[in-house]
């Protein structure tokens, strides 16, 4: 297979995991980064065959910092339709806004000073608690 081949095959696989990964979180609440940060993670880490489409050699934190920046616009037009459609607490929203952008910032800056290997396992075993929890409860 040539290369612009796979390279438009990994566009298509990329785009549609990522309409995925937005309709998921919109419906959900949650989630589509996981699918985004997995698919990134398959197609565009440094040791991966692929590469990343800006030739930057990505390592597991550059792809949860890109995933979780690919998710602000979705979350943005979900949250102004929840809003039209009635379904958006703002008194609970700002209850938990303020402290978010706080650990949003602290994890952020951690993010850099933690080594990828030990990034990788904390959000494996985030993402096993959590369908563990949603499964059991």
């Amino acid at each position: 297979m040539s290369s612009s081949t796979k390279t438009a095959k990994r566009s298509i696989i990329l785009a549609t995991v990522s309409t995925l990964a937005g309709f998921c979180n919109s419906l959900l609440g949650a989630g589509g980064g996981i699918f985004l940060s997995l698919t990134m993670g398959r197609f565009l880490l440094k040791d991966g065959e692929n590469g990343s489409f800006s030739g930057k050699a990505l390592d597991r934190r550059d792809i949860l910092a890109t995933s979780q920046a690919a998710m602000i616009p979705g979350c943005a037009l979900s949250c102004l339709i929840y809003a039209q459609g009635g379904l958006l607490d703002t008194t609970n929203f700002s209850v938990f806004a303020i402290p978010a952008v706080i650990g949003g910032g602290v994890g952020a800056w951690l993010l850099s000073r933690i080594d990828a290997k030990w990034i990788a396992r904390i959000f494996a075993a985030l993402v096993t608690w959590s369908g563990l929890r949603m499964l059991l409860v």
